[in-house]
């Protein structure tokens, strides 16, 4: 089987860090391909791509942008991600959602965590990735449910991976868990990134699009 290559557009090393622990992880078996590790079937290729990005609550309408941004500057297929907190009193409302990073860049780590506090520290970190390959574009949503930290914790200053508490973390936050030894395979045991990624890659598998680039 000849590996397909994966075009993701992100100026982030942190996010090119992440994604390539995704290789030594393993498929499962489901209808349309046996079980097979990820570096088996795939490869990615980072493109430093300046994105479009419109200011939208609803990821959804975010990605499917940014992705159709994406391939009209490499022109081939390829994909985006894009991660944000959903508060769980305010899910129907996708709340922060697309906001997260505005508000973050303008208030930084403390000032978003008291912005937010009145709302409880049950949250969702969401993670939508879209797949554009010049016909249409498909998108992939990955969730983990945890809490906000009361303050910024943790060396790997990612974003919010700081503040955020993923259930199963043992109560430390997305930094915390990457710093230490083996952390970020860790953190991507957990992450909602990960999560959307698996399906992706089912989803290349089955996919019999001749657009889509072999090697």
């Amino acid at each position: 089987m000849r590996t397909k290559k994966i075009r993701y557009a992100t100026s982030s090393l942190f996010k090119r860090e992440e994604v390539l622990t995704l290789l030594d992880m393993t498929l499962p078996a489901n209808g349309t391909h046996p079980a097979m590790s990820v570096r088996s079937a795939f490869e990615f290729e980072f493109h430093d791509a300046i994105l479009a990005e419109p200011l939208e609550r609803d990821l959804e309408t975010m990605v499917r942008h940014k992705v159709m941004s994406a391939y009209r500057q490499i022109m081939a297929p390829c994909v985006v991600e894009h991660a944000a907190l959903i508060l769980e009193k305010f899910k129907d409302q996708n709340f922060p959602g697309g906001l997260t990073q505005p508000m973050w860049d303008a208030v930084g780590p403390v000032g978003f965590v008291k912005s937010v506090e009145w709302a409880g520290e049950q949250a969702i970190a969401r993670c939508l990735i879209a797949y554009c390959n010049g016909k249409r574009v498909v998108t992939f949503v990955g969730d983990t449910v945890g809490v906000l930290a009361d303050g910024p914790r943790g060396g790997r200053d990612f974003y919010w991976d700081t503040i955020f508490c993923p259930d199963g973390g043992s109560g430390r936050s997305f930094s915390e868990i990457a710093a230490g030894t083996g952390g970020i395979q860790e953190k991507m045991l957990l992450s909602q990134s990960t999560k959307a990624f698996l399906q992706l890659f089912d989803y290349l598998l089955a996919e019999k699009d001749t657009m889509f680039s072999e090697l």
